[in-house]
């Protein structure tokens, strides 16, 4: 807690520590858009289905292009297109009404069923994986099973495989049992809009996914370090006054 108590210092200055009965969601916007950084601090396989769950439910409510990041402390939302949300719509966007239909609903954009279902297609013999000493890469078994995804997607929506891919991603990648615990908890949390001129010490790793995301491993490289330098010395100017 020493070591980590300048860091922690910044980040209340700068924003906010939330409390446990808080739900803290920071807005700042950069060069490539509007970040929203949500902390639910609930784990980052809760998260991974909550990125994509909230994710869709904000474009519903306002039409965007979303890109999503997330980690072990909480996930991030970047849009080119403002998004203004005041307290109330955040809620429902956060309740827990719907949740399994809007889960499935946001699965094919979110790409986890089609990744499961390539081993699903693997074990059940739908895609070939080579010869002994041959094999395919994972990238051509991806595509193998992808067609077959679709087709069965448009032509048999109810076959049973693609059932057991919605499954294994509901228990096992996002833990929806976990998943709706969090959601329940948001219910008697206080939301905390924070509105920041810069990335926070919270917000700043998950910033830096989306620049990996983005850019060549030396670009990120260089553009983490610069944006670490910027804010190192905007928190020293900070100290001195």
């Amino acid at each position: 807690m020493r070591a980590a108590k300048p860091v922690l210092e910044i980040q209340n200055s700068w924003s906010r520590i939330p409390e446990s009965d808080e739900l803290l969601i920071e807005r700042v916007q950069m060069r490539d858009g509007v970040h929203h950084f949500i902390f639910p601090f609930a784990g980052r396989l809760v998260h991974e289905g909550l990125a994509a769950l909230i994710a869709h439910r904000v474009s519903k409510q306002v039409p965007a292009t979303i890109a999503v990041t997330l980690n072990d402390y909480g996930f991030a939302l970047l849009s080119a297109t403002p998004i203004e949300l005041p307290e109330a719509d955040w809620r429902k966007i956060f309740a827990a009404e719907n949740l399994l239909e809007d889960l499935l609903a946001c699965l094919n954009s979110a790409e986890l069923a089609r990744r499961q279902f390539r081993e699903i297609a693997r074990i059940a013999g739908l895609v070939f994986q080579g010869y002994p000493g041959s094999g395919k890469t994972a990238r051509q078994l991806q595509s193998s099973s992808g067609l077959f995804y679709d087709v069965f997607t448009h032509y048999d929506p109810e076959n049973l495989l693609l059932d057991q891919a919605r499954r294994e991603v509901m228990e096992r990648q996002l833990e929806i049992s976990r998943l709706g615990a969090t959601i329940g908890e948001f219910t008697t949390m206080k939301i905390v809009l924070v509105g920041t001129e810069r990335l926070t010490p919270l917000a700043f790793p998950l910033w830096a996914s989306f620049v990996q995301a983005n850019v060549t491993s030396e670009k990120w490289a260089e553009r983490v370090k610069r944006m670490a330098l910027q804010l190192e010395t905007a928190a020293t100017r900070e100290k001195m006054r």
